[in-house]
């Protein structure tokens, strides 16, 4: 197979106007880039995480979930796809961790606060 790229438009969370995304298919490899900020600055941006972690959610043509597809089906077996993989589970462990720790200091600042105030 040749090289093949695909164009997916993600969905801006600071704006109406989708940033695009290319994506370059050869072989079990791909190179990705975004035209957001932190594309720009050849950052792991969040449109591109979610493209290769097969997330429809970032999609701003819901048209375009063949070729969503397509990258998914490219990346099945790959590293790449283990990694995003890992990578998610070990995002949502944090984000999980957030949400107990700031529930722990909630329950936490009333009972010193209060102490200091008396």
């Amino acid at each position: 197979m040749g090289m093949k790229k695909l164009e997916i438009l993600a969905k801006s969370s600071s704006s109406e106007t989708p940033y695009t995304v290319e994506c370059y298919l050869d072989e079990n490899k791909i190179s990705v880039f975004c035209s957001c900020p932190a594309g720009d600055n050849r950052l792991l941006c969040k449109h591109v995480k979610k493209i290769v972690a097969g997330d429809e959610s970032i999609l701003y043509d819901k048209n375009q979930k063949s070729e969503l597809q397509m990258i998914i089906d490219h990346l099945k077996g790959t590293e790449i796809s283990v990694l995003v993989s890992e990578l998610n589970r070990q995002e949502s462990i944090m984000e999980e961790a957030k949400r107990n720790s700031e529930k722990l200091k909630k329950k936490l600042k009333p009972l010193i606060l209060n102490e200091l105030e008396q």
